[in-house]
C-alpha cells in the first residue's frame, strides 16, 4: 500500500494532477484520489487511503458497500452516499466531490501507483 511521508512533500501536487488524469482523464486535482493539504507554516498532509486496520470506513458502512480487495472497493449499487465512511476514516483518505454521486478513494491506480511513480520528492512510497 502506499505510505506517505509528508516531512518530504514540498506541496508541488503533482500527485494529485497524476491521480485525475489517471481516472478522470483530466487534470482536476478536486477529483483527485490523493489530497495535498496545506496550512503554510506547517508540514503538507498528505491524504490518501492508508490501508489502516482495522478499516473503520467498512465497519460504518451501513448499507455493506465497502469491501476490501488489496484496496479499498465501493459497490456503487449499494451505496447510499451517507458518508459515514468519509466521517470515520482517521486519515482524512476518502474523498467526495460536488459531481461524483458516490465517495472516492486510491485504488492504488489498479497497481501502477501514478502517485508513487511522479513525485519527485518521494513524498509517497509503496509499502508491503
Amino acid at each position: 500500500m502506499i505510505k506517505p511521508v509528508p516531512s518530504l512533500c514540498t506541496g508541488c501536487r503533482i500527485c494529485e494532477m497524476v491521480c485525475s488524469l489517471a481516472h478522470e482523464g483530466s487534470i482536476a486535482p478536486k477529483r483527485s484520489r490523493i489530497r495535498i493539504h496545506s496550512d503554510w507554516p506547517e508540514e503538507e498532509k498528505i491524504l490518501i487511503c492508508v490501508a489502516c486496520e482495522p478499516r473503520k470506513c467498512i465497519e460504518v458502512c451501513p448499507e455493506g458497500a465497502l469491501s476490501w480487495d488489496g484496496y479499498l472497493r465501493i459497490d456503487e449499487e449499494k451505496c447510499t452516499g451517507c458518508l459515514l465512511c468519509r466521517e470515520a476514516c482517521p486519515y482524512a483518505g476518502i474523498h467526495t466531490e460536488t459531481s461524483k454521486k458516490f465517495p472516492f478513494f486510491c485504488d492504488t491506480c489498479q497497481g501502477e501507483f501514478q502517485c508513487i511513480k511522479w513525485c519527485p520528492t518521494k513524498a509517497v512510497v509503496k509499502v508491503g
